[in-house]
């Protein structure tokens, strides 16, 4: 018995925890990529400098690209940052086929997006920025469009079959439709925050959507 705990304590893989120049490492990289964001944000990609950047976290322009090899790679960096938060806090769950559920939660994210104004007006302004083509978000952006509908199609369809979104409805329009609008209130938002809430109209917004393709009618507000 003991050899036993022993041999799958020797294959545990072991934990290890950054300490030290590591961790000092991490925080210097943390505190990179929000500098950037208000760097991307305030200028967008083109115009934000590497040595601007490095200069608001006291470092040189070498000292940055000992972290960042390159701007590009900063700002995959940055948008990979996003993308993880967004995930991991809203969209990781399982919705047990409750439609409203993941409607409520395209609206939480939209609060969480709100309180965090420089990461949510720099991505408006790379997405912006994307459309041309030499830009090095171009592809990113292409992507996400893609991959955000299929997520969300895979996380619908199966409600159709359990009976809780109506017969008939086409998923994809219904992730392609959500993706626009609340793209669409956002860059609202960003040129007018005083007398626009994100996350109201984006609420206002799936509150009518679920009401219109669930099979019992309910909203968020329910």
């Amino acid at each position: 018995m003991h050899t036993e705990v022993s041999q799958k304590s020797a294959e545990r893989p072991k934990r290890v925890r950054r300490t030290g120049p590591y961790k000092a490492a991490d925080a210097r990289r943390q505190t990179i990529l929000e500098t950037a964001i208000e760097h991307f944000a305030q200028w967008g990609y083109f115009n934000s400098s590497m040595p601007k950047i490095a200069a608001d976290v006291g470092l040189t322009k070498a000292g940055l690209m000992h972290h960042f090899g390159s701007k590009e790679e900063l700002l995959s960096a940055v948008l990979e940052l996003r993308d993880q938060r967004a995930i991991s806090a809203f969209f990781a769950e399982d919705f047990q086929n409750d439609p409203v559920r993941y409607f409520g939660q395209v609206a939480a994210q939209a609060a969480f997006n709100e309180s965090q104004p420089g990461l949510t007006q720099m991505f408006t302004v790379l997405a912006a920025e994307s459309s041309n083509e030499e830009h090095p978000a171009h592809q990113y952006f292409q992507q996400r469009y893609e991959s955000i509908v299929e997520a969300a199609s895979g996380i619908l369809t199966p409600m159709i079959a359990a009976g809780t979104l109506r017969q008939g409805t086409d998923v994809r329009q219904v992730a392609a439709e959500i993706l626009a609008v609340v793209d669409g209130f956002t860059i609202q938002w960003a040129l007018d925050k005083t007398n626009t809430s994100l996350h109201s109209t984006v609420f206002n917004y799936v509150d009518r959507l679920s009401r219109s393709v669930t099979t019992d009618g309910r909203g968020l507000a329910d």
